[in-house]
């Protein structure tokens, strides 16, 4: 049997996707991604012979997006940053809003000197091993409650060549009963409300785990515990970023400012226009 070719699969795909009105690019996210290939090199390569074993198992690929699997679980990576990271069913699905708080991190290290950092609700890792990448002389920590997640944030760490430390805990409590401080924090955590759950689309739903989705008390119940702790665990100069759901600015704003009631704490909001952070900071920036 002749093998198919690189531009017959693209084509089937290009047909299958059309048909269900999917994301017509995930063909050449397959094959780049099954055959290491630049989107460049793949347009080069539309001639280009797949093996028969590959070609099932690009088709296989196909089929599951198209029963409603992302393809980021499919193919066990997500681009973030620039970097592209292992990611599985136990950890969320790195959203591009999520750089906009690294960005501001970053420059916030880059301006303060600030090194000690600390990144609560770590998921999978972008955000703290991110930095590390970027700025190899900042010291992480990476915390989150699920060991299954750290797995997949340490082997990230591994793949990535990020020398950063793990650690299990509930918010902040192992840092509080360490009295360990830091001068740069970060949190992702669990926002959304039980209510928005109708509004939300099966292929989160069904894919990406609850527990990283979902937080009691419309959303805000991780955010209301570690505001009471961070007063215990910053510097004496220090910044906080946390990323919000586009309707929490004012209620997490409030939290802050009664755990820091002399400090300026600001919303921020992303690209599209939504509110997306709330930044707690008395350093000067």
């Amino acid at each position: 049997m002749q093998n198919k070719r690189i531009g017959d699969f693209l084509q089937l795909c290009r047909e299958k996707l059309a048909a269900g009105n999917l994301d017509s690019n995930i063909g050449e996210i397959i094959v780049e991604t099954r055959l290491q290939l630049t989107r460049s090199e793949l347009w080069q390569s539309h001639g280009m012979p797949l093996e028969q074993e590959m070609y099932q198992q690009c088709l296989q690929d196909l089929d599951r997006y198209l029963a409603g699997e992302p393809i980021q679980y499919i193919l066990k990576t997500a681009p973030f940053f620039g970097y592209d990271f292992y990611v599985d069913n136990h950890v969320l699905i790195p959203r591009p809003e999520t750089e906009e708080l690294v960005y501001k991190a970053l420059e916030t290290a880059k301006k303060t000197g600030f090194r000690k950092v600390l990144d609560i609700c770590t998921g999978s890792g972008v955000i703290g091993i991110t930095m590390k990448k970027e700025l190899p002389e900042l010291t992480i920590t990476l915390s989150d409650i699920s060991p299954e997640a750290l797995q997949v944030s340490k082997k990230n760490a591994q793949q990535l060549g990020a020398e950063v430390r793990c650690i299990e805990t509930d918010v902040a409590d192992y840092f509080v009963d360490n009295c360990e401080k830091y001068q740069l924090i970060i949190a992702n955590p669990p926002y959304i409300a039980e209510h928005e759950r109708l509004g939300m689309s099966d292929l989160v739903l069904k894919n990406e785990p609850e527990l990283a989705l979902f937080a009691e008390n419309n959303g805000l119940a991780i955010y209301e515990k570690l505001v009471k702790q961070l007063p215990a665990i910053v510097e004496a100069n220090f910044w906080i970023g946390v990323e919000i759901g586009y309707q929490q600015g004012e209620s997490v704003r409030a939290l802050f400012q009664k755990s820091f009631p002399q400090v300026p704490v600001v919303i921020h909001k992303d690209i599209n226009g939504k509110d997306r952070m709330v930044i707690c900071s008395n350093a000067l920036v």
